[in-house]
């Protein structure tokens, strides 16, 4: 016998959210995510910043500019992944927390 997804889902919802929508619980499950997102790329964004004692947008100029070695090329790559994920999350968030001012 197959579960009955949708069931279990709307029982989990009206237990653990008694007072949201099923679509107001998975709002509030995605905010907490893009949350805990956003806290997780800027702490990998600061862990450059203290490597490299600079912003990413130095960081950048310096790399464009110059012969970096694989080391810094991959610190490049991980560290704007970093910095753009920080960027979608806030805007995530922005989005998401519009259902909830209303």
């Amino acid at each position: 016998m197959v579960p009955d997804g949708e069931a279990i889902v709307t029982g989990s919802v009206k237990r653990l959210f008694p007072r949201l929508s099923k679509d107001e619980a998975l709002a509030s499950l995605l905010l907490e995510r893009a949350q805990r997102n956003l806290i997780k790329y800027q702490s990998q964004a600061r862990l450059y910043e203290n490597k490299y004692g600079q912003p990413f947008s130095e960081f950048r100029r310096m790399i464009v500019e110059s012969e970096a070695g694989a080391e810094k090329e991959q610190d490049y790559f991980d560290w704007e992944l970093a910095v753009t994920g920080v960027e979608d999350m806030r805007l995530e968030i922005d989005c998401l927390s519009k259902l909830f001012d209303e």
